[in-house]
Order: C-alpha cells, then sequence, then structure tokens
C-alpha cells in the first residue's frame, strides 16, 4: 500500500541473516509522524529488522531508505549518520553522566535544551531522578531514562525495541 504522504521510512524487500536464521523479506513504509509497531512470537526477527534499520546489522538484501536517503548499497550510511533515535532493549545508560547530562549529550546542538529536557523527564515521571547517575535506578526507572535520552536526540526516526519491558501498569500509561 502507497502512502498519499512523505515516507519517514520505507524497507523493500530487507533480507536479514542472524546466525543460522533468514528473516525476511520485510516490506514496510512508515509516513512521517506516523507509528507501526512490529509484533510476533519471539524469535521472529523483529529486533534484527530494527537493528538492521538503525544499521547495527547487516543487510543480505533489499533496501533502507531514511527521509528520502538510501541506507544500503555501495554508499552505505553508518548508524550514526542515519536520523534515528534509537532505544534497544539492552540497557545503555552511560555510568558516569547523570540523566541530564546524558540527554544534553545526545542531543547536541540541535537536540532538546535544558529546560525541554525537565519538561520531558516531568511527562515520564522521572523529574526527580533527572539529576542522578544510573547506577541507583531501577529498571523501569532507567529505561525510561533511556526513552528520555532518544526522545531528545536530533533523530528524525524514533526505534524503540520492546520499550515497555521494565514497565509495571503505571509506567507504561507513562511512556
Amino acid at each position: 500500500m502507497m502512502l498519499e504522504q512523505a515516507a519517514a521510512l520505507e524497507v523493500d524487500q530487507l533480507v536479514v541473516q542472524r546466525g543460522s536464521t533468514r528473516i525476511g523479506p520485510v516490506t514496510l513504509q512508515i509516513g512521517c509522524g506516523s507509528r507501526l509497531a512490529l509484533t510476533g512470537p519471539t524469535g521472529a526477527g523483529k529486533s534484527s529488522v530494527l537493528l538492521a534499520v538503525a544499521g547495527l546489522l547487516p543487510i543480505r538484501s533489499g533496501s533502507v531508505v531514511i527521509d528520502g536517503k538510501s541506507m544500503a548499497g555501495g554508499s552505505s550510511i553508518e548508524p550514526w549518520q542515519r536520523g534515528i533515535s534509537w532505544l534497544g532493549q539492552e540497557r545503555g545508560l552511560w555510568p558516569h553522566l547523570t540523566v541530564e547530562a546524558q540527554c544534553l549529550l545526545a542531543g547536541g546542538s540541535t537536540g532538546k535544551n535544558r529546560d525541554q529536557v525537565r519538561t520531558l523527564a516531568a511527562d515520564l515521571a522521572i523529574a526527580d531522578l533527572i539529576d542522578r547517575r544510573p547506577g541507583p535506578l531501577s529498571g523501569g526507572e532507567a529505561q525510561r531514562a533511556e526513552l528520555l535520552r532518544a526522545v531528545c536526540s536530533p533523530g528524525s526516526l524514533l526505534l524503540l525495541d520492546e520499550p515497555f519491558s521494565a514497565q509495571n501498569e503505571a509506567g507504561r500509561g507513562l511512556m
């Protein structure tokens, strides 16, 4: 199905090999401002597809286009150059920085400013944790802090891999 609006992400006949498992072909289009959830049983390849789109897993065949730019082929664009904000399954907060410092660093000169970071932290019910380092955070708090960091990044595409895995029912409502 073709979208009427510009596609933020186009995946065409994507095939990914992870170990002995082949995933694909996968074809999808996501318009700007749209959301899409990949669902399926454990081991179906949802994370592998996201990792391939992000450039963190090699593509065997097919194409990935983000904001009209091809991400594969001879002119492969590195993961950090793709304009993607990422929240993966693995915890990835930097232990030596406060939550706020991580958000400001991840955002760089085009990301959110301090007031915006603090407002978003309040929306995620972690405003009281913004000045802490990640060590004492619970799993759910750390996951919300990682989501905050991803949202503060200037990427035009937000990829979330199991964003609710560490959240209780109340935490899921915040995200």
